[in-house]
């Protein structure tokens, strides 16, 4: 039977989820498919290809929300409830906030979970570099912080961790800064649309 491209990312999704991002190298995958490593090229251009095409995956479950109730609230409380969602679907899939973090940095419009950040922003009256800036803002709290975790959590299965370096509460923690990102977006917001009703 001929290779199809379903059954590369199919069983390169797994390697990762089972073995993370340092297992899942060409030879590995090609290994696992019983091929040569040069049919792989056939189907995905290179690995920064197939890590895109992963990174779309592991935010699949991640859904468009809807502004939640009127004003300045209903937007924060979208990008709170979308930040969340972001974050799940990072740490349900081993180094997924890594893969992702690579694919942000080079084909960003790949991943409209992310983007959407800035455009609800936009969409609430934020201008142009402002929503740009505090949507990066908080893409980068969500990948910086899951990457921390996972990191941590790979380095404490090998027993290079000395003691109890991890936090309490992983999950609190992010709300608490994720709180301190919204509160300053919920300012800005409140400020620029104030100034665009004074000058209309």
């Amino acid at each position: 039977m001929a290779l199809t491209r379903e059954q590369v990312i199919d069983t390169a999704f797994s390697i990762l989820r089972d073995y993370g991002i340092a297992d899942l190298s060409m030879r590995r995958l090609a290994r696992d498919l019983d091929v040569q490593p040069g049919a792989l090229y056939w189907h995905v251009r290179n690995k920064q290809d197939l890590l895109g095409v992963l990174a779309v995956m592991i935010l699949a479950p991640v859904k468009p929300q809807h502004v939640v109730g009127a004003g300045t609230a209903g937007v924060i409380e979208s990008l709170r409830l979308a930040s969340r969602q972001v974050r799940d679907a990072l740490l349900a899939v081993r180094d997924g906030a890594e893969v992702v973090a690579l694919t942000q940095t080079l084909a960003p419009q790949s991943l409209p979970a992310l983007q959407r950040f800035t455009a609800t922003l936009a969409g609430a009256g934020l201008s142009g570099s402002s929503a740009a800036w505090t949507g990066r803002a908080l893409v980068h709290y969500i990948l910086g912080t899951v990457t921390q975790e996972q990191t941590q959590s790979g380095l404490a299965q090998a027993g290079l961790l000395a003691g109890s370096s991890r936090p309490v509460d992983d999950a609190e923690a992010f709300n608490f800064g994720l709180e301190l990102l919204l509160a300053g977006a919920a300012e800005l917001l409140e400020k620029e649309t104030t100034q665009q009703r004074d000058v209309g």
